[in-house]
């Protein structure tokens, strides 16, 4: 159902974000194009109510960390490249007037790792360059702030050389820490990643899975201000100790699940993270049927388009030629809750080029992997458009993936032969791949219970949202 549809001057550069952590005032659609703000405000009823247009703060702005609300403010929050100053602009949504404040810091530079918007404050996860120690910024009100150092012992991680540090396992290009959102399924191509971060209740936790031997479980409690790393194997019995396995793993609802593949095998392990002794193990080899499977394994290969385009899926005939596959891709596990159950999405991605050859008339936007946002929403950066130079041929980006689907109780993660069902997620990527024309500036994200897309349509120049309801605690199959 559409919530609205708003002329809008479409920049190729402007970012959107849904601020959701107060609905009882409303939602504020904020978009940021250079030093251009934007803001669309609907009240509680999801009624447009009026469009507000100011600019970024002078200083300390070149990074946007997040936003909430305190009464009818809204709280937006900006910092330096290295989180050394930071400023914010409060927006007042009743009078449409803005207030800058800039807060100095005389702390050492920080690495930007992740944000949440929480209720009515906003958390920033840093950590100080070439160093173990995270940092935990909490703002609140106006301008208020508060801040932790959490010095991590990383001993346990016994695949680091001496001089190595946390800070060098979040390099940029290869060590990007990933954020996930357990509210939303998240994709496998955003479950790939090997250092990931969550925020659950009141929990910062990081894992990383770049080493052979296990995940590191890096916790980080707001409430008592204590951390602690935990050492979780990957170990299954019956898998081979000397051939070369690659690994992933997905914290859900207290359980840690990791994912193990080689050449010749593939293995699933599920665990309590309360319980220790409460632990279940799947594994197949090349030559066997993978019994644990709930559906069959499938190769998609994604072409451009909106989000993930149409993609051109084929069957994959057997455990031996998945295992082919799975060798030259990124091992990747995501889990859902359906019910009483765990549905559990296991894999390899990677990215590809395509080749296609374009028309004078023709451009080609390749379709982008979702990324999660500071409120907890999806977003998509936009469409790349390629004009190649003779206008005849031209490659883009796309992403390919092998995989198939599992479902364990999840009161005893012991599987079953239940059918995989679908999530409100599939029904709105659906819905979004049949819509005709160009579109940008995608998020998808939950308030009240319920989701909801937004994108920018090229054609008629506006930007709109959609409601979706909830499917997710009713069961409708494949």
């Amino acid at each position: 159902m559409s919530v609205l549809s708003k002329y809008f001057a479409f920049n190729q550069k402007t970012d959107v974000y849904p601020i959701t952590t107060n609905p009882e005032i409303g939602l504020p659609l904020l978009f940021i194009s250079g030093n251009d703000i934007k803001i669309f405000y609907l009240d509680d009823k999801g009624k447009f109510n009026t469009e507000i247009s100011v600019k970024k703060p002078a200083k300390y702005s070149a990074l946007y960390l997040g936003s909430y609300i305190v009464d009818s403010n809204l709280v937006l929050t900006f910092s330096d490249k290295t989180l050394h100053a930071l400023s914010q602009l409060t927006v007042n949504l009743s009078t449409r007037l803005p207030n800058e404040i800039v807060i100095e810091s005389s702390s050492d530079d920080q690495k930007y790792l992740a944000s949440w918007e929480k209720n009515d404050s906003l958390f920033v996860l840093g950590i100080f360059e070439n160093s173990n120690t995270l940092v935990v910024t909490k703002f609140f009100g106006n301008g208020n702030t508060s801040k932790h150092e959490y010095e991590i012992n990383v001993e346990k991680m016994i695949s680091l050389n001496s001089s190595e540090t946390l800070f060098d396992l979040f390099d940029e290009t290869v060590g990007k820490i990933q954020k996930i959102d357990s509210s939303i399924p998240s994709s496998l191509y955003l479950t790939s990643a090997k250092n990931k971060v969550y925020l659950i209740d009141n929990e910062i936790i990081i894992t990383i899975d770049y080493f052979d031997d296990a995940t590191y479980y890096l916790s980080v409690n707001l409430h008592n201000q204590l951390c602690s790393t935990t050492k979780y194997v990957y170990s299954i019995q019956e898998m081979e100790q000397d051939v070369s396995t690659n690994s992933n793993s997905f914290i859900f609802d207290s359980a840690i699940f990791q994912l193990s593949v080689n050449k010749n095998e593939i293995g699933l392990k599920v665990q309590s993270l309360a319980d220790a002794n409460k632990v279940c193990y799947y594994y197949a080899t090349g030559n066997q049927t993978i019994e644990f499977r709930n559906t069959s394994m499938k190769m998609r290969n994604e072409k451009e388009g909106f989000l993930f385009g149409d993609p051109v899926v084929r069957e994959i005939k057997n455990t031996k030629k998945l295992l082919k596959m799975m060798l030259n891709m990124n091992p990747a596990i995501s889990v859902f809750r359906k019910q009483s159950d765990f549905q559990i999405l296991l894999g390899g991605v990677k990215d590809i080029y395509q080749t296609a050859g374009v028309s004078s008339k023709h451009l080609i936007a390749s379709g982008g992997k979702m990324i999660v946002g500071p409120g907890g929403n999806l977003l998509m950066p936009d469409p790349s458009y390629i004009f190649p130079s003779n206008y005849s041929y031209s490659s883009y980006p796309s992403q390919k993936s092998a995989s198939f689907s599992t479902i364990v109780s999840a009161s005893t993660y012991i599987h079953n032969d239940k059918s995989i069902s679908k999530y409100t997620y599939d029904f709105i990527i659906e819905y979004a791949n049949y819509m005709p024309g160009l579109h940008g500036l995608v998020t998808i994200f939950k308030m009240k219970g319920d989701y909801y897309l937004g994108y920018y349509s090229h054609g008629e120049h506006t930007y709109n949202l959609e409601w979706f309801k909830n499917v997710d605690d009713y069961s409708i199959q494949y």
